[in-house]
């Protein structure tokens, strides 16, 4: 048994997916988020996303950076389409595990058949959300095993606050400017040309200074980038 280099694991699932009044609908909008996010992140991504079960799916992605990108990117995603589509906003709880694989990826086309510690950390990790989402403000957890999980779990809660304080405008803006330039630092212009390009429609200096004031779009993608170095440092530590 021959342990890989670490890499990291996403694991996700629908929150409350058994109360979903359009099942079929909602895996079908999941299904074509997640193509396209293996398309966009195909270099990134050494495991396709691959839904496993109905409700849940999984992938390995080479990186801190793109796994957070995909958490934000595909849970706004679905929950804009879900509110547009079918009047029904759908969640997702985000289980992220670091570690080793003790069997390798035979086909990145399929996210099945890898084992290993990475995996075991993100069935974990999710497992704890599921158990404790502190009052529906928790989405994801992250499991390393290493002395600093604690702290990056305590910033990943203050995260997950502010992003799920966010309204249906907020998700929108935050979206594209993440669609358009990740967690680059951004500027009220860029922030602009996002919107405009992804809504196809002009908005004024105003709009757009109360845009990132209401999200406080640029301290979460600050904070986001700035954690991700953070466990990249840790990672590549040990």
């Amino acid at each position: 048994m021959v342990e890989t280099e670490s890499t990291i694991a996403l694991i996700a699932d629908i929150i409350a997916s058994k109360r979903m009044k359009e099942r079929g609908q909602t895996q079908q909008i999941l299904s074509d988020i997640l193509d396209r996010m293996n398309e966009e992140f195909s270099e990134q991504i050494e495991s396709k996303l691959t839904i496993t079960l109905g409700d849940e799916f999984q992938c390995l992605v080479s990186d801190v950076n793109t796994a957070f990108l995909l958490i934000d990117r595909i849970t706004l995603e679905l929950q804009l389409k879900t509110i547009e589509e079918l009047d029904e906003e759908i969640s997702l709880r985000w289980g992220i595990g670091i570690g080793a694989l003790i069997t390798p990826v035979k086909d990145k086309d399929v996210s099945i058949g890898a084992d290993g510690p990475a995996y075991w950390h993100a069935r974990e990790a999710i497992n704890a959300v599921h158990e404790n989402n502190d009052y529906g403000l928790l989405n994801e957890k992250i499991l390393t095993e290493h002395k600093d999980d604690l702290f990056y779990n305590s910033i990943i809660r203050l995260q997950n606050i502010i992003r799920n304080q966010w309204t249906r405008t907020q998700r929108e803006t935050v979206y594209y400017v993440l669609k358009a330039g990740g967690y680059k630092e951004i500027s009220n212009q860029k922030v602009t040309e996002a919107l405009e390009a992804g809504l196809k429609k002009s908005f004024s200096p105003q709009t757009i200074s109360k845009r990132i004031i209401s999200t406080q779009i640029k301290q979460y993608i600050q904070s986001r980038k700035l954690l991700t170095d953070k466990i990249e440092e840790g990672r590549e530590a040990h």
